[in-house]
């Protein structure tokens, strides 16, 4: 009896150790060259169209993603079916503010809407466009961060700040959001790959050239 007391205590101990551990404790403030952010920092992606598919809590969409700039530096992100239906229509004005201009029934929850909000925003780099950069480093990576209210918005690189490898959102504990680039960076990436690690949900984007 005492063995199993033993044994159910350390596991405990263990589990709450476990939950407690945060995914960026290992960072440490740097100092880097003043140019080094701003060489690599995403910009607002250029307009481009994006084989995706898209899974979310036991769903799986697939089509085209349209992400075009508009002529009064407002960003319009349109996702629609290879027959034309449109899944949902977002918008960000030029202060990064959001809207849904349409969006279908099974998406339009808050919690998703929400999730896809913060999507769009970080791969278009609108948390980057303002607000105080600052920078850590940890491993072989250099994370460049901004704080927007309980989160942290990254744009990470290698040591030497000659690319840039992925975007992230987390709080103080836990990452996330991720979102993995690659091969040609901004502002014509190749694909992004996004995950999460708190709410079902994948979209991958592969670029296109559209006739």
């Amino acid at each position: 009896m005492n063995r199993l007391l033993i044994r159910y205590s350390l596991l405990s101990l263990c589990v709450l150790i476990h939950g407690c551990t945060s995914d960026y404790q290992f960072l440490k403030s740097v100092r880097v060259d003043n140019g080094c952010g701003r060489v690599t920092s995403p910009t607002w992606v250029g307009t481009s169209w994006y084989h995706t598919s898209v899974d979310v809590t036991g769903k799986h969409l697939s089509g085209l993603v349209l992400i075009k700039n508009m002529p009064d530096s407002s960003r319009r992100i349109v996702f629609t079916s290879e027959a034309g239906v449109t899944f949902f229509d977002f918008g960000f004005d030029q202060n990064g503010r959001f809207s849904v201009h349409s969006i279908i029934k099974k998406l339009d929850k808050k919690p998703i809407i929400n999730t896809l909000e913060k999507d769009f925003a970080l791969i278009t780099g609108i948390p980057f466009k303002s607000g105080d950069v600052q920078a850590w480093s940890m491993g072989n990576e250099i994370y460049f961060g901004v704080q927007q209210k309980k989160e942290t918005a990254y744009f990470i690189t290698n040591k030497d700040c000659s690319s840039l490898r992925r975007l992230e959102l987390g709080t103080k504990m836990k990452r996330k959001i991720s979102v993995r680039i690659a091969r040609n960076g901004y502002p014509l990436p190749d694909s992004l790959d996004i995950n999460h690690y708190t709410f079902p949900l994948r979209i991958q984007l592969i670029r296109f050239e559209k006739e």
